[in-house]
């Protein structure tokens, strides 16, 4: 019965940001689980190439579109893929991001950073809601999930806008959980400093080191089994709530 509740067969899940990183993971450990995939990224090859890998090694369906989340038509041509594939789908995981490639002092941002940094990071994610939880109508057990960051709980110096738009993704998530339930859960997934092999990869990440009790980074695959369990029937009376994977980081 336990392994039952974390199995995912016959649902159909969305990531953006799948090609990878964290999205990647996610996207594998829910194709291991048993469930579909609509994979959403901008890398054609990449995201090519993945979907390729998760076909064969897990015999899921898995269909791709290659987008900008943040491009006008994103929510729509994403709705249109997910209805010529399924009836519908169950869960949606807004995992793409932008952290506007800028490290500075927050009243040195210029406007072109907080506009891309708050499109990609609160009104994409919100577009998508708008446009495909409809697509869960008639569905049970769909899920919502939105990947924070620690920046947006507690300050982080140098990319303020990322940890403000954060922060905002947190707080819709809180307003959409209270709105659709009890229809759909809206939760958080908010994972630690991760790289691809657990090591430090800048001195950025060394600094940061001696805050995790765990004295370590984290891995992709180690944010995974958080998002199984919120997408999982394991969650059935989980919403409004935040998965902190970061070692023991305090935030």
């Amino acid at each position: 019965m336990t392994d039952r509740m974390f199995r995912l067969d016959g649902k159909v899940a969305v990531v953006t940001g799948a090609s990878q990183g964290i999205g990647a993971a996610i996207a594998r450990a829910f194709a291991e689980a048993g469930a579909d995939l609509l994979l959403v990224a901008r890398r054609h090859d990449a995201l090519t190439e993945f979907a390729d890998e998760l076909r064969v090694g897990t015999g899921q369906r898995v269909v791709t579109v290659m987008t900008d989340v943040m491009a006008e038509d994103a929510p729509a041509q994403i709705a249109e893929r997910a209805q010529a594939s399924w009836s519908g789908i169950d869960v949606l995981v807004n995992n793409a991001y932008s952290s506007g490639g800028v490290v500075c002092p927050v009243l040195d941002l210029d406007d072109e950073v907080w506009d891309e940094v708050l499109a990609a990071n609160v009104v994409a994610p919100f577009r998508l809601c708008r446009e495909l939880v409809p697509l869960m109508a008639g569905r049970s057990g769909c899920s919502v999930i939105n990947v924070v960051s620690g920046s947006g709980f507690l300050p982080s110096q140098g990319i303020g806008a990322y940890g403000v738009s954060k922060a905002a993704l947190w707080m819709l998530t809180r307003q959409l959980a209270v709105e659709l339930a009890p229809k759909v859960r809206v939760n958080a997934l908010c994972p630690g400093i991760v790289s691809p092999d657990g090591e430090p990869a800048h001195q950025a990440h060394i600094d940061l080191l001696p805050h995790v009790p765990m004295g370590r980074l984290g891995r992709p695959e180690e944010m995974a089994g958080a998002a199984v369990y919120l997408a999982s029937s394991a969650a059935s009376y989980t919403t409004g709530e935040v998965v902190f994977v970061n070692g023991g980081r305090p935030w």
